[in-house]
C-alpha cells in the first residue's frame, strides 16, 4: 500500500515491465492516452477511460512524461480538439493569467531569466553594467528598493553579475 502512495506522489523510479497480454510499449500506452485526451467529448467519459487503462496498464514515468509533449505539442500546433481539451486548455490559459496578474514580480523575474539567458545584452541596455547598475537606469531604480543593501542572494544581485560577465560569456 505505502508502495503504491508513493509512486502516486513521486512517480516510479523506472517502467513496469509489460503485463502479460498487454503488448503495448510505454510510448504507445501515451499515445493511446493523448488521443484519447484530444478527442474527448467531456471530462466524466475521459476519466473513465483512462481509469480503465490505468487498472491495465499502470503509470510510468515514460507514460506520463510522452503524455505531457504529447499535449505540450498539440497545443504548439494548433491541433484540432474535442470539447473536453479545449475547455481544459482554456482554463489553463486563463489560471497561468490569473497568477501572472497576481504574481507580477514572479512574471517578471521569469521574464528577465529567459531575457538574460537570449539576449544577454538587453541587460545593458536595462541597466546591468560592465561596472556595475548604470546610474538612471530601470537596473539603478530596482536597486534603489534595496536601500543600499542588497544581500548576495537577492536576485538582483544575479541579474547585475550577468550584466558584469555577458560580454565574456558571449
Amino acid at each position: 500500500m505505502f508502495a503504491s502512495i508513493f509512486e502516486c506522489i513521486f512517480g516510479e523510479k523506472e517502467d513496469k515491465p509489460t503485463p502479460p497480454g498487454v503488448s503495448q510499449s510505454p510510448e504507445d500506452v501515451a499515445g493511446e492516452i493523448i488521443n484519447k485526451i484530444l478527442t474527448a467529448r467531456s471530462r466524466a467519459s475521459l476519466h473513465e477511460q483512462l481509469n480503465e487503462m490505468n487498472s491495465t496498464c499502470g503509470w510510468s514515468d515514460t507514460i506520463v512524461r510522452g503524455i505531457l509533449q504529447g499535449i505540450e505539442n498539440a497545443i504548439k500546433s494548433g491541433a484540432t480538439m474535442g470539447r473536453a481539451a479545449r475547455d481544459a486548455v482554456a482554463q489553463s490559459e486563463e489560471a497561468a493569467i490569473e497568477f501572472a496578474s497576481n504574481h507580477p514580480v514572479y512574471s517578471t523575474v521569469i521574464a528577465l531569466g529567459v531575457m538574460a539567458l537570449l539576449t544577454p545584452w538587453a541587460l545593458e541596455v536595462l541597466g546591468f553594467g560592465e561596472l556595475g547598475p548604470i546610474e538612471g537606469s530601470w537596473a539603478a531604480a530596482w536597486q534603489r528598493t534595496y536601500a543600499g543593501q542588497v544581500s548576495k542572494e537577492a536576485v538582483f544581485t544575479y541579474f547585475q553579475r550577468l550584466g558584469m560577465e555577458w560580454h565574456w560569456i558571449f
